[in-house]
């Protein structure tokens, strides 16, 4: 049965509508000129993720989706770019939100330019993003924290409140007591009774204060001129001049009485020798000994000098030699020279 003009011409029409059809579905899919380069790579997740998304590097679309497989643990992700994309050995690969609705795409990223380019076929490094339901979990976790705590809050808040409540009722006519001597206190500071309180009400006591702020800043105003004795030692430098005079005699003396204690320390000089020479030590120590024995002799009446000390016999003989000799004297006048011979003779003998 021959086909009339007009079957024919709608039969063309609809098989013309269905290849449209098909076209606009694999329009953005299937490119017969475009020549892609496959990759692939590894992640633990690709929640929303199917085949067909989108693939971008640095957001710009390169390429699709191509596969997804499951495997113990992870999912492969087969995907093609542009030929003239060049993937590098530490480029990486992430799942990416499109928007806030959901939407994903396989996010790539440059990867450093001295690092070597993966040729095709081989496996791009993959890192795991946050996801819209990882993040909504973490979100859910939080609010079971947050409801935790504000129960804890609660509970603690009623127990605090309660014991203070107890604290309260218990110490009642503490805080009463309290609260009546404080109002008695603060009412005698009101009528100036106390000292403390005639300190806080007496108006001379601020006057006397005023008077000596300004006697000090009388007195500071004189030094700062230099007047009065305070005032030249803050001011005149003079003194300052000649305290650093006294004190570099002062460290010449320490010089010179350092040199002399090195001196003696050496034994150089008299002192020296006193203060170092044992031997010298050794003879004063000996000489001392032999004093002690020559006055321990002499106390005890031993020798010529221990028996004019100790006895009184030497002292009666000279005495009575002295009265012979001065009568012998007085009579040289009445007697001859043989005679005063023989009578000087008679009385020493």
């Amino acid at each position: 049965m021959a086909l009339s003009i007009e079957k024919k011409v709608g039969l063309f029409f609809v098989l013309g509508l269905i290849i449209f059809g098909v076209l606009l579905e694999l329009g953005g899919q299937w490119n017969p000129f475009e020549k892609s380069v496959p990759y692939r790579t590894f992640l633990t997740s690709v929640t929303g993720l199917k085949v067909g998304d989108a693939v971008r590097l640095a957001g710009v679309d390169v390429g699709k989706i191509t596969g997804i497989t499951v495997l113990d643990g992870r999912v492969r992700i087969d995907f093609e770019v542009d030929k003239n994309t060049r993937l590098r050995a530490d480029s990486v690969a992430s799942l990416r939100m499109t928007n806030l609705l959901g939407g994903q795409f396989l996010g790539l990223s440059f990867g450093s330019p001295a690092a070597a380019v993966l040729p095709p076929g081989a496996t791009v490094q993959g890192k795991d993003a946050a996801t819209v339901d990882s993040v909504m979990s973490s979100l859910g976790e939080l609010a079971s924290d947050a409801q935790g705590l504000v129960t804890n809050l609660n509970r603690n808040q009623q127990e605090v409140m309660g014991k203070i409540s107890a604290m309260l009722d218990e110490n009642r006519g503490n805080l009463k007591s309290s609260l009546a001597n404080l109002n008695s206190i603060t009412g005698k500071f009101d009528r100036g009774d106390g000292s403390l309180a005639l300190l806080l009400n007496d108006k001379s006591l601020y006057r006397n204060t005023n008077e000596v702020t300004a006697s000090l800043k009388n007195i500071t105003a004189r030094i700062e001129k230099g007047e009065g004795t305070i005032g030249k030692l803050v001011t005149d430098d003079s003194f300052y001049h000649e305290a650093k005079g006294a004190l570099a005699s002062m460290n010449e003396s320490m010089k010179d009485v350092k040199e002399i204690a090195g001196k003696i320390n050496r034994g150089e000089g008299t002192l020296g020798k006193l203060v170092n020479d044992k031997a010298l030590y050794a003879e004063l120590s000996g000489a001392s000994k032999n004093i002690k024995e020559i006055t321990d002799k002499i106390n005890s009446g031993q020798g010529t000098l221990g028996k004019l000390v100790n006895e009184d016999t030497l002292y009666r003989d000279v005495t009575a030699t002295m009265k012979k000799t001065e009568q012998a004297v007085e009579g040289l006048g009445d007697s001859g020279a043989i005679s005063v011979l023989g009578s000087v003779i008679g009385t020493l003998f």
